[in-house]
């Protein structure tokens, strides 16, 4: 019975009115997905994600070939993409039975491994280079079809959409009940 009190003794939960992202303790390396600099990183990925969504199915439909200049600009927006993968193997989640953030690297790994990871890499390998290897500028139909798997990234903005979604209804939920 002990061992039981202690878990509840542990701050399973916040005290009534405090914010759960101020006292969250995680291991060292271990980024909190609530910790400000992190939100402010997936909001610079998500402007890269709308220009993404924006240029490539205009590369694909209108250009013959890339300059060297909008191939320079894909491989820095492909560079920030590879590094938010390797962030990802050290952000936090929240396991949905117990609602805590699991800060175990191993398990973090495997979550991220058997989920989005081989989506995510494939969407951020730079397939230019590989079809100029077979192609004079790299433009062929297989180049043009890997090349398409870049949209893949616009799941982050479905997510954001459906976090305001929830947020702004639970606001105006609030203040519904608040008038009665």
């Amino acid at each position: 019975m002990d061992n039981i009190s202690n878990i509840f003794h542990n701050d399973l939960l916040p005290s009534l009115g405090a914010r759960a992202n101020q006292s969250i303790k995680l291991r060292k390396f271990i980024i909190s997905p609530y910790d400000s600099r992190y939100r402010i990183w997936e909001t610079f990925l998500l402007v890269l994600v709308v220009y993404s969504a924006w240029i490539y199915p205009f590369e694909l439909a209108f250009l013959r070939h890339l300059s060297w200049k909008l191939f320079l600009v894909e491989n820095i927006v492909n560079s920030f993409f590879a590094i938010d993968i390797i962030l990802t193997f050290f952000l936090a989640y929240l396991d949905h039975k117990s609602y805590l953030l699991v800060d175990n690297p191993k398990r973090i790994a495997a979550r991220y491994l058997s989920s989005w990871f081989i989506l995510d890499v494939c969407s951020t390998i730079p397939y230019q280079p590989f079809g100029l290897l077979f192609n004079k500028h790299g433009n062929g139909l297989a180049y043009r079809t890997l090349n398409m798997l870049r949209l893949w990234r616009l799941r982050r903005l479905s997510a954001l959409f459906a976090r305001y979604v929830s947020f702004y209804y639970l606001k105006l939920e609030n203040k519904r009940t608040e008038n009665y």
